[in-house]
C-alpha cells in the first residue's frame, strides 16, 4: 500500500486532469493522528452520515474513515493516476479495524461533484484553491433536502472563503485543522 508521497499534479497527469489543474494543489498525505483528531471532533455520529474526502489522493483518509461506522465512505479525486492508486490501496488493505462496508473512490472534479443525499462529513486537506472551494460550498449549502453537513478542513489555507460565505459556523480550531458545521 502506498500513501506516502509528495506529488505535484501538474507533473503527474496534467492532460487527464484538464482545466481543473489550474486550481488544484499538490498531494501530500494527511498525518494519521491529525486526521483522527479531526474525525473525533465531528459533531455528527458516523452511523448517520456519509463521509466524503475531497481530494482523496492515494486514499489514506478514506482508509482511516472506513474504521468508523459511516453509512458510506467516498474518496473524490480529480487525478486519474491518484484515483487508481487509491483504488489499489483499498483493494489491498486488510484492516481488521475497518467497519464501513460501502467504501469507494470516485474520479471527479470537486467543483462538479454531486454529493450523495443525507448527512455528510466532508474532509479536505487543502486540495484546491478558492474558486473550487466556493463551488463546493455553494453546492453543499444549496441542497434541496434538509441535512447536516460538517466540514473537516486540514491545512485551511482558504479559510477566508468559508468564513466570508457565511453558510458555515466554526465548531473547533485545532490549529492544523478546522471543523465547521452548515448553518441551518
Amino acid at each position: 500500500m502506498t500513501t506516502e508521497a509528495l506529488v505535484f499534479l501538474g507533473e503527474l497527469d496534467p492532460e487527464a486532469i484538464g482545466p481543473a489543474l489550474e486550481h488544484a494543489t499538490h498531494y501530500e498525505p494527511t498525518p494519521v493522528a491529525q486526521a483522527d483528531a479531526l474525525l473525533d471532533l465531528s459533531p455528527l455520529p458516523p452511523a448517520s452520515a456519509t463521509f466524503v474526502d475531497l481530494g482523496a489522493g492515494m486514499g489514506r483518509v478514506v482508509l482511516l474513515a472506513a474504521r468508523r461506522p459511516f453509512r458510506a465512505v467516498i474518496g473524490v479525486e480529480v487525478s486519474p493516476a491518484l484515483a487508481e492508486i487509491a483504488r489499489e490501496n483499498l483493494a489491498s488493505a486488510h484492516d481488521p479495524r475497518r467497519v464501513a462496508t460501502d467504501v469507494k473512490i470516485v474520479r471527479a472534479d470537486a467543483a462538479d461533484y454531486a454529493f450523495p443525499r443525507g448527512d455528510l462529513v466532508v474532509f479536505m486537506y487543502n486540495p484546491f484553491r478558492a474558486p473550487v472551494l466556493s463551488a463546493v460550498l455553494a453546492t453543499l449549502a444549496a441542497a434541496e433536502e434538509p441535512r447536516e453537513v460538517v466540514l473537516l478542513y486540514h491545512t485551511p489555507l482558504e479559510r477566508a472563503t468559508i468564513d466570508a460565505g457565511g453558510a458555515f459556523d466554526l465548531v473547533a480550531d485545532l490549529g492544523f485543522g478546522l471543523v465547521y458545521r452548515l448553518r441551518r
